[in-house]
């Protein structure tokens, strides 16, 4: 792996009742559509509910590219990888000069957004570059997850504006709520947005969809970045550029840690009955069970859980030394302590876990946890930068943020780096073959995360780890739940998790 000029060095509190945690559930109402906005000052930036994108403040309304301009052959991500965006341009015709000879003369394409009245691709002018984005605002909880995830990347968005966009073009984002992850809503919703709204690009994808929508974005030729990647297939999909580690790989690294750290002679597992999350336990399985581990209770769980009792009776009854969850959807898991806490149950050596790094989860767990609970994430919490992003430009996060909101504020960062390295004549094409070329993209010190999107970071398995061992398909970070004061301090650092003794930075491969 190399760091190259493209690493990123980026530059109303949410009260959280167990009512909500135990039965609320968050909804959209269909397509919901707004416009970053410039903001001069810590305002929110909120998603506004209409029938059209709104401009951006102090622009006009984008106007599309000229008849034809979206009309070029589009290119597969086999076709343009190793080539250079001239080659590409060519492929693809858009340029209609021949290749220049003299190093400092003008590139094929070079002139492509001046013949195009500033129009590179659909969805981008000669002034803004227009994106997508698909949630599951009507998922259980959404108001607490997915709400505050498009809060935070809309004032992401905000912040690049305010500092100029991407090479003077403002960046827009329409959203589409695809109900509770609805396959067949999420669909819709990326046709909507590529033939309706002509976007340019997706920026942002948090759906249980996401592994049901690969032929959709092939079909349109459409990137997808700052996917959540809760389908390893995303990882796999040459169109989607995740910005989390997979969740096959989180187990690895969790079960690695579980190994390393807490040595347990005997361990229950709770799943997802979802065929990716079952994998995962798979993964988890793989390295515990040639320790010696024994494996007392698999419980298989739904998303829509209404009751934990009976899977905490039954974990009771089996008395592992230790739990380990990879189920993703927290208000599962949050179900599954509070009616521990109830029933004066927890596992003598803890339990351990992905996705619940939030700083709402102390209002959830209480003190009952604390000391004996332990989540795996992706990014270092929180950021100084990230923190005061956030504060100014989407300050309805404040109290609310989580680390989807991080992998989405990276992945608009990585947007706007790769589109600049890009140069004037944006296209999907030169994007996609930008972004794959092998190039790291780094976060801040405080974040301490990288992605790349080569071919090893995208294949290989538990025998054969072709990924990099210290990038985001590799490591990971551990914190232990030690209070319920889990709020973010002022200066960006950790309030009620602190990164644990034992083995802070956790590993697929050891």
């Amino acid at each position: 792996m190399r760091l190259n000029k493209h690493g990123l060095l980026a530059g109303a509190p949410l009260t959280v009742s167990m009512a909500l945690i135990l039965g609320a559930c968050g909804g959209g109402s269909g397509g919901v559509t707004s416009t970053a906005q410039q903001a001069p000052g810590p305002v929110p930036v909120p998603v506004q509910h209409a029938t059209a994108p709104v401009p951006a403040v102090g622009t006009s309304p984008a106007k599309e590219a000229p008849p034809g301009a979206a009309k070029d052959a589009r290119l597969t991500p086999a076709q343009t990888k190793g080539k250079s965006a001239a080659s590409i341009d060519l492929a693809a015709g858009q340029a209609k000069a021949p290749v220049a000879q003299d190093p400092k003369a003008a590139k094929p394409g070079a002139d492509l957004a001046k013949q195009r009245n500033g129009a590179t691709d659909q969805g981008v002018t000669k002034d803004s570059i227009k994106l997508g984005s698909v949630a599951m605002y009507g998922m259980p909880l959404g108001n607490m997850f997915i709400t505050p995830a498009g809060a935070g990347l809309h004032g992401t968005l905000a912040a690049i504006n305010d500092r100029g966009g991407v090479l003077g073009r403002r960046l827009e984002l329409i959203d589409c709520d695809d109900g509770p992850g609805e396959v067949s809503r999420s669909k819709a919703c990326i046709k909507k947005l590529v033939v309706q709204d002509r976007i340019f690009a997706l920026l942002g994808y948090a759906s249980w969809a996401t592994a049901s929508v690969h032929s959709d974005l092939a079909q349109h030729g459409l990137p997808a970045v700052a996917t959540w990647a809760y389908s390893q297939t995303e990882w796999q999909d040459a169109f989607m550029f995740p910005t989390h580690m997979s969740m096959i790989h989180e187990a690895m690294a969790g079960a690695n840690w579980v190994k390393n750290v807490i040595r347990p002679k005997t361990y229950g597992l709770i799943c997802l009955t979802s065929p990716e999350m079952q994998l995962a336990c798979d993964q988890v399985q793989k390295v515990l069970d040639p320790t010696g581990a024994k494996m007392v209770k698999h419980l298989n769980v739904a998303i829509s859980e209404t009751s934990m009792s009976a899977q905490v009776l039954a974990m009771r009854g089996a008395n592992p030394e230790h739990i380990v969850h990879y189920v993703i959807n927290p208000a599962t898991i949050a179900k599954f302590v509070v009616e521990s806490a109830q029933q004066g149950y927890f596992p003598p050596k803890g339990m351990s876990g992905n996705h619940m790094a939030a700083e709402v989860l102390g209002t959830v767990f209480g003190k009952w946890p604390a000391g004996r609970y332990w989540t795996n994430t992706t990014y270092k919490l929180w950021g100084p930068e990230f923190i005061a992003t956030m504060n100014r430009y989407a300050p309805s996060t404040t109290g609310a943020t989580h680390h989807i909101i991080q992998a989405l504020y990276f992945g608009a960062l990585m947007f706007e780096r790769g589109a600049k390295a890009v140069g004037p004549n944006l296209t999907r094409q030169r994007l996609m073959a930008q972004l794959s070329n092998g190039d790291v993209y780094q976060s801040d010190a405080a974040l301490d995360q990288r992605f790349s999107y080569s071919k090893p970071e995208r294949g290989g398995n538990l025998e054969n780890q072709t990924w990099s061992q210290g990038g985001g398909q590799g490591r990971e970070f551990m914190y232990k739940y030690v209070s319920p004061n889990t709020r973010a301090n002022p200066d960006g650092s950790p309030s009620g998790f602190e990164p644990d003794s034992g083995q802070f930075e956790i590993y697929t491969w050891k």
